[in-house]
């Protein structure tokens, strides 16, 4: 695998989505490439987020660095109505044909996250995701400042991103990338990892109340992911926007 896999140090994130599929066109729903721990995750955060939000069926739910499009289709496949901005051209044409071979219909936007405030969008949404997403946009509190434009009031933004620790740096640079090579070398910056508190702040700053948070791991027999209470490596959680007067 690492001898397919680009260097993508150097790039801007949305560069290194695009070197990604100009190299691997199959990378996004290829179950043994370097997203396969995205379709593991998958699993566990609809799950998780399904229970959260009592089913997602007849929500207008909006995806918010969407990829290729792994969480927006299991969204719309169970009666959401979805629409899901990404900065990466070439990730869209992928996402946007795997949801026509799929049946799915899903509004793809090419866009990015510190940019909703702006889209036209304000209140639109009863459901926001920002799964795998915050680590990677250049301006954390724009973003969160355009999650809260465009969620409803009441409405719910549920996330996944990881923390800034040692941990998660061996696990998920150190690792991944320079040991094991399962991931492209330069994929994730570590300065852009975000604390669980940092998150909390934020969120509270914009309007935006976390309702619990869990972390997510590995599992033990080595396939899949399983939530734990442990946060110091991948988190997800969910947050509720509060009412305006």
């Amino acid at each position: 695998m690492s001898d397919q896999l680009p260097r993508l140090g150097g790039l801007s994130e949305r560069e290194k989505y695009d070197r990604l599929v100009e190299r691997l066109p199959g990378v996004w729903w290829d179950d043994a490439g370097p997203f396969v721990s995205l379709h593991e995750l998958n699993v566990v955060r609809v799950a998780y987020f399904r229970e959260a939000f009592g089913g997602f069926g007849g929500k207008r739910a909006l995806d918010v660095g969407c990829g290729g499009g792994l969480l927006a289709e299991a969204l719309a496949a169970e009666g959401a109505r979805v629409t899901a901005v990404d900065p990466s051209e070439k990730s869209l044409a992928v996402a946007r044909e795997h949801a026509r071979r799929a049946g799915l219909a899903i509004e793809y936007r090419l866009g990015t996250a510190e940019d909703l405030a702006g889209g036209g969008l304000e209140g639109t949404f009863d459901l926001v995701f920002a799964v795998d997403v915050l680590e990677h946009v250049d301006d954390l509190d724009r973003t969160l400042a355009g999650v809260a434009t465009v969620l409803a009031p009441g409405g719910g933004l549920g996330f996944l991103t990881h923390n800034r620790t040692i941990a998660a740096f061996l696990q998920l640079v150190w690792d991944e990338e320079y040991v094991q090579h399962t991931m492209p070398e330069g994929f994730h910056d570590f300065k852009r990892f975000i604390t669980p508190a940092e998150l909390t702040e934020g969120l509270a700053a914009n309007g935006m109340i976390v309702q619990e948070m869990k972390g997510v791991a590995r599992a033990g027999d080595g396939g899949g992911r399983v939530l734990t209470d442990d946060l110091s490596v991948t988190y997800l959680g969910w947050a509720l926007r509060t009412r305006r007067a």
